[in-house]
This record gives C-alpha cells, structure tokens and sequence, in this order.
C-alpha cells in the first residue's frame, strides 16, 4: 500500500515538472507525456508511458498484483531526474534565437533578391 502511494506521489512530482519545464498543464501523464512529443527523449517518453500504464493498473486489483512496483518507481525516477535537469529559461532563449535566425536569414535573403533584381533591371 505504501508502494502505491509513492507512486501516486511520483507522479503528482511529474505532473508538477511537466508543468513546470514544459508548460504542460492540462491531461493526466499520460496525455501531457504525448503532448511533450520530440521535446522529450524516446526514453523519457518511454518511462512516462510506464509510470502511466502503471497507474491504470493500480486501479484494477489483478493488474495491480501483476505490477512490478520496482521498475515503475525506477522509472519514474529517470523521468523525473531528467525533468529536473531542464532549464526552461534556456528552452525559451533557444526557440526566440531560432526564430531570430530564420528572420535574419530571410530578410537577407529578400535584400539579395531586391538587388538581383535592380541588377537585372539595370537600375543599380
């Protein structure tokens, strides 16, 4: 029985990191795990589907008994070391610098064009 609460506790502490790291806040883990999607490792991804599918079977009483507790709090672990080690304000400094870049990239873009074109022309 304790096993179970701490299970319920490791995934109150998921739900929380995903909340937190990923903006994820709607959907139990199962759903914010899968709306995570390529910001996750496969591994990551993998665990959380573990700890989910552990949950429904906490639910059941024979799926239950069939649980290995160990391997579910193990991964729920992982997931949650990994959750931590993610720095949110760096994320977010990284997608703004992306889209600065591709901005950039394509106003020079259109100035080379803008030019080719007066070239072509014979206006330059």
């Amino acid at each position: 029985m304790t096993q179970d609460r701490a299970i319920s506790d490791s995934v109150d502490r998921l739900k929380a990191l995903l909340e937190d790291k990923l903006g994820l806040r709607r959907g139990d883990l199962a759903q914010r795990a899968a709306k995570a999607g390529r910001r996750l490792p496969v591994a990551v991804r993998r665990d959380l589907e573990a700890v989910s599918r552990a949950v429904f079977a906490m639910q059941v009483p024979r799926l239950a008994r069939q649980t290995d507790r160990e391997d579910v709090l193990a991964a729920a672990q992982r997931a949650e070391a990994h959750l931590k080690g993610i720095d949110a304000r760096d994320q977010r400094r990284g997608r703004l610098l992306g889209m600065l870049g591709a901005l950039v990239f394509n106003l020079l873009l259109l100035f080379v064009l803008v030019l080719a074109v007066l070239r072509w022309r014979g206006l330059i």
